[in-house]
């Protein structure tokens, strides 16, 4: 207050007659421009000059203070299209719920009061799904309102997904699904009017080629932008009109699935916002003359300098502002305001033209300008920011969020499919989820549909949210999922004729109840008699192998639709057995509860049982599974710990895999059927997580070795090249097993890093599960760094497969779970500048969601995920894979939180609410837990590169999409024990994608089925070729016969003929003197689709394509 009454003592004394200008200098700098020069201001501010030389002011407001912001692209000017829009994380530092009644809301409400005022303001929307939550909560005025907006074009979608979603970490399953649920919902509101002409990924780190052709050009997208590019590769675009480009993503398809793409030249937080912003407490545009702070002049100038500025980076005279960032214009009298001012006195200038706009409007102008466009294949991974500032350790970061996405994913589909088949609706099931996803569809599993969606979010499955927010989308999924297992219940019991209750065991359940994963299954381990019930998925037939928890090694006898299966039975190892005592949270706890606790979270199994079942497609089986007084000990399997020094082999019809007794390690994998034989050392190990300082064996100029830059849940930077062994130094241990279903081998390297090799008979694979965690922050076994302190380290855990294959750098990681991608070790793909290698593990790390593989002249070996993870080759016949990271330091990336997860998913000891803990998470305290502890399974085939390429999609469709398993008391007589809903499979190669009902409310009754081809152009002589399929003869089934169907785009928003129709021939070149044209045509795509027969619904699929159909069914 004293100070306060000096001040307006001093104005009163005239002390000061002029307030200081406020400063604007602010608006001059554009992050993105490093390295080159800034606009300079041309004007001496009028506001700065002495009063008696000002003369008028350059400017001033019209009479009516209506500001003219009619307009539109004027030829033979730089034209700039100012698109205003707001980046809505759905979940990243809070909850997606938070964010929405927090900000969201109140930025689509007074939109809808801004939009109105002026017919020429535009705004451009992005995440449905909090569209949907603020549309559910508008009364009929404002929701007709909004129509209104829409239809004007005012307001348009872009992307239109239920959320913005990653493109690293999800399968493109799961891009597909979250992408056409936003469709849809925009479709049941708004009508064909809304659906989406482009992508704006503007936040994700990084960008797949299957997001560009899949779900871009495949979808009726017209472009795609973004705001984050690799550094060394936007510094030589930037100055030589190279920052668009048309994106040929797919190998397979070709030039029928180009897109037009771009980085945004930008600021703000990720490089898609503008040099300017209006939102909150900002420097406004001040144009009254008569007030202080007058400073339009110097913003008009600004304005024309940046244009031109820019004008430098992209052809043509039109250029993209966008205008916002995150969660702006929650007051969008802001930034209208401030945009109507600058579109008036820009224009009354005449230097440039300025005017609202859309980036659908903006490529008009663009296909308008008959120009010819670089074209590109390569896809943006890993994205650097600076030297050694790598985006590639999100591939792997939060890994058991990632794997909860993709087997919820699963089990959402065949639901879905059994939905259809039984006809059960969501009021028969009546167990809707509590806090539901907002609804779509009329469908029980439309809650699951909307869960997993958010989650795909680029700050969701990617794993760079907050702790608190990650255990949020978990939640959801698993009250969602309770929902769908009443429903999958209720369907199986209707095409079974049973009625009894089927319990799930997939991992949703409080802590370790019911999952599988751990070998944890209340009725399996309880019950001497239990009923299985597997359906299949996949649109053929499909043999898996299935392990459940029993009690009790001898005795059992399995049967599969009545027939007698061969069965075994192997101890559960104590490494298993410890894994559900780790959700154990010991806070507050006496010695003896906590005894207590352990007991009450410990395995009562002692035996897993393990048999094959095969499933008929799109169909059931049923499995009775019975122990008997009888003692048949020949289903026990052999089991002997391995003497230091003795060699071990296990084998199976397909493989032999070797273990040399003295080193504890694999030594050979051989293929019994070709021969085919190669040494073969699968090791576990751990970077040390950089906390800032050097990198010496970079080979970038030694003045640039050193940065501040730590690893953190977005950034991979490890200490050194080298991966220390897990824990102690020591001879791994080896325990085999032998049995007439598997043969196994388990190796203990530390207490915390175990894997178990398993081969099945009959199955032409390699099973290695690894189990990792808790890991530890301290490092004992390590001399202290600092004498007296812990070496308190983070650690990143990888799995290395070493052969002998001469690979030459070349290794291959798939997209999305698509087609696979070449990459090379310290190199990137042609339309790259030469690779200047600053980190050499960080910066050759690639998302790799379901496979990588590395091959030499022969021999290929591919090593099969099941969840998304980083992976590389760093060594010559190579592959390494990141399993999982603990990180004890914030990567400054804006998540403000170290990546140190726990199994109880609480945050750390000590942390006070809205506080950091000891340990650094944020949290309400009270947590006293091991550290996260991870289990997931590789699938290695190693052969010719023939047999490889052609069996290793199979494989990956039964690895990522297995049999959705229910469980039953008691051995059931159902009156339907096994059955399939399809009069013929699918052909090979040809998957099943999508079956649901959820949607036909908004489609006539029409269902919405999709198939799509699972190979590659090239991959496969045999498979990489069209498929032809009858519908007529595939859904002949009573019931499930096929009576009308329409094809749609990807997200079954409008014809496909309408699409291809309006589709742009860009014409194009390659700047590179040959070498991109050279990698588009390494393979022969098929640049032409085949038109669906409507006579006879036929329909010829081409490699890697996806089709998408509105169905009837009888």
């Amino acid at each position: 207050m004293a100070a306060a009454l000096l001040l307006c003592a001093a104005l009163s004394l005239g002390a000061r007659r002029e307030k200081v200008k406020v400063s604007t200098d602010a608006f001059w700098v554009n992050p993105n421009l490093k390295g080159t020069p800034q606009p300079k201001p041309t004007i001496t501010p009028w506001a700065s000059r002495p009063r008696k030389e000002r003369g008028p002011a350059p400017y001033v407001p019209p009479s009516d203070w209506v500001y003219n912001t009619t307009g539109g692209p004027v030829e033979g000017k730089i034209n700039v299209h100012l698109v205003p829009h707001s980046h809505d994380d759905t979940g990243w530092q809070v909850t997606v719920d938070q964010y929405f009644y927090e900000q969201v809301y109140y930025i689509l409400d007074t939109l809808l009061v801004r939009l109105n005022e002026d017919p020429n303001r535009r705004f451009m929307f992005v995440e449905t799904a909090f569209f949907a939550r603020w549309w559910d909560q508008q009364p009929a005025s404002k929701q007709a309102l909004m129509k209104t907006l829409v239809e004007r074009g005012q307001l348009e979608f872009i992307n239109g997904g239920w959320c913005m979603h990653d493109e690293a970490s999800p399968y493109y399953v799961e891009m597909v699904d979250q992408t056409t649920r936003g469709h849809q919902f925009l479709k049941k509101q708004f009508g064909r009017v809304a659906a989406p002409k482009g992508t704006w990924s503007i936040d994700p780190f990084g960008h797949s080629n299957t997001n560009a052709w899949l779900l871009g050009a495949e979808a009726g997208m017209e472009f795609e932008f973004w705001g984050r590019m690799d550094y060394q590769d936007f510094n030589m675009r930037v100055d030589s009109k190279g920052l668009e480009w048309v994106w040929q993503g797919s190998q397979s398809l070709g030039d029928s699935a180009q897109i037009f793409a771009g980085q945004l030249f930008g600021g703000g937080h990720g490089g898609y916002g503008t040099w300017f912003g209006f939102d909150g407490s900002s420097p406004q545009v001040q144009d009254d003359p008569s007030r202080h702070d007058y400073n339009v002049d110097q913003l008009v100038d600004q304005f024309i300098q940046h244009a031109q500025q820019q004008a430098k980076s992209y052809q043509t005279e039109h250029q993209m502002w966008a205008c916002g960032d995150d969660f702006n214009y929650q007051n969008a009298d802001h930034w209208y305001h401030n945009l109507d001012k600058l579109i008036h006195y820009v224009n009354k200038n005449g230097t440039v033209n300025a005017f609202y706009s859309t980036p659908s409007i903006y490529v008009d102008q663009k296909k308008k300008a008959n120009l010819t466009w670089e074209v590109r294949q390569d896809d943006i991974f890993p994205l650097g920011d600076a030297d050694h500032h790598y985006w590639s350790g999100y591939f792997t970061s939060r890994p058991s969020l990632k794997r909860q996405v993709h087997m919820a994913s699963n089990f959402l589909n065949a639901a879905r499919q059994l939905e259809v088949i039984s006809g059960v609706t969501a009021e028969q099931v009546n167990a809707p989820t509590e806090r539901p996803s907002p609804p779509v569809g009329p469908s029980w599993t439309d809650s699951l549909e909307g869960t997993v969606g958010v989650a795909t979010h680029h700050d969701g499955m990617s794993g760079t949210e907050r702790q608190d927010v990650s255990d949020d989308y978990e939640q959801r999924i698993s009250e969602s999922h309770g929902e769908v297992e009443a429903g999958v219940a209720l369907s199986l019991n209707r095409l079974l004729g049973t009625n009894v209750t089927f319990e799930h065991c997939n991992c949703n359940s409080m802590g370790a109840d019911n999952c599988l994963n751990i070998s944890m299954c209340g009725i399996t381990t309880e019950q001497s008699a239990f009923t299985v019930v597997a359906w299949n998925p996949l649109g053929r037939a499909s043999a898996q192998t299935v392990r459940l928890p029993v009690t009790g090694g001898d005795g059992w006898n399995v049967s599969v639709n009545g027939r007698a299966v061969v069965c075994q039975t192997t101890a559960i190892d104590s490494r298993t057995l410890e894994l559900p005592q780790l959700y154990l949270n010991y806070y507050n706890m006496t010695d003896q509860q906590a005894a207590a606790a352990r007991a009450a979270l410990s395995n009562k199994a002692t035996h897993i049982l393990v048999f094959d079942v095969t499933i008929p497609a799109l169909g059931y089986s049923t499995v009775s599974v019975s122990r008997t007084a009888v003692q048949q000990k020949s289903q026990r399997a052999v089991e002997k710990k391995v003497r230091k020094g003795d060699p071990v082999t296990i084998s199976n019809s397909a493989y032999e895999l070797t273990f040399d007794g003295t080193t504890g390690m694999t030594a050979t994998l051989k293929n019994l059927a070709s021969g085919a034989s190669t040494p073969f050392v699968v090791s576990m190990g751990w970077y040390n997580s950089s906390v800032g300082g050097c990198t010496h064996d970079a080979t970038t100029d030694p003045q640039h070795e050193c940065d501040g830059q730590k690893s953190g849940a977005y950034i991979f930077r490890s200490n050194t090249s080298q991966v220390f062994y897990p824990g102690p130094a020591t001879t791994p241990t080896l325990q085999v097993s032998k049995g007439p279903v598997v043969q196994e081998v388990q190796q203990v390297f530390s207490p915390w890093a175990t894997a178990v090799y398993r081969l099945y008979q009959g199955h032409a694979s390699v099973e290695v599960e690894w189990t990792v965690g808790p890991i530890p922050t301290d490092t004992p076994w390590m001399p202290s760094v600092v004498s007296g302190k812990a070496n308190e380290w983070g650690k990143e855990v990888v799995v290395k497969y070493s052969t002998g294959m001469a690979t030459e750098g070349v290794f291959y990681t798939d997209s999305n779970g698509r087609e696979m991608v070449r990459r090379q070790f310290n190199k990137r793909g042609p339309s790259y500048p030469p690779l200047v290698v600053n980190e050499p593990v960080a910066g050759n790390y690639y998302p790799v969601n379901a496979m990588i593989s590395v091959q030499d002249a022969q021999h290929e070996l591919a090593v099969l995920t099941d969840a998304s993870m980083g992976g590389a080759s760093l060594k010559d016949g190579e592959v390494e894979l990141m399993v999982h990271r603990r990180i004890l330091d914030d990567d400054s990336r804006g998540v403000q939180e170290p990546l140190n997860e726990t199994m109880c998913g609480c945050n750390d000891i000590n942390a006070g609410e809205a506080q950091m803990g000891e340990h650094g998470h944020e949290g309400d305290g009270g947590c006293w837990c091991e550290g996260l502890t991870m289990r997931g399974r590789h699938l290695l085939m190693f052969d010719t590169i023939e047999q490889v390429n052609q069996q290793r999609r199979q494989a990956m469709e039964e690895l990522s999409f297995p049999a959705t398993l229910a469980f039953s008391k008691g051995l059931l007589s159902p009156q339907n024990p096994t059955a399939s809903f399809l009069a013929q499979e699918l052909p090979a190669g040809l998957k099943l994608l999508t079956l649901t009902s959820n949607y036909a409310g908004i489609n006539d009754g029409k269902l919405l089925l999709r198939v799509a081809h699972l190979y590659g152009a090239g991959e496969s002589s045999a498979m990489s070729v069209p498929i032809n399929v009858n519908f007529t003869a595939v859904f002949a089934k009573q019931g499930l016969t096929v009576t009308s169907m329409d094809e749609t785009q990807l997200t079954g928003t409008y014809s496909l003929s309408e699409m291809d129709a309006k589709k742009h021939k860009w014409q194009t070149f390659d700047p590179t003197g040959g070498a991109v044209l050279k990698q588009l045509h390494e393979t022969k795509a098929f640049n032409k689709r085949y038109p669906f027969d409507v006579t006879d619904f036929t329909v010829t699929v081409r490699p890697m394509e996806v089709r998408t159909f509105l169905v009837t069914f009888q």
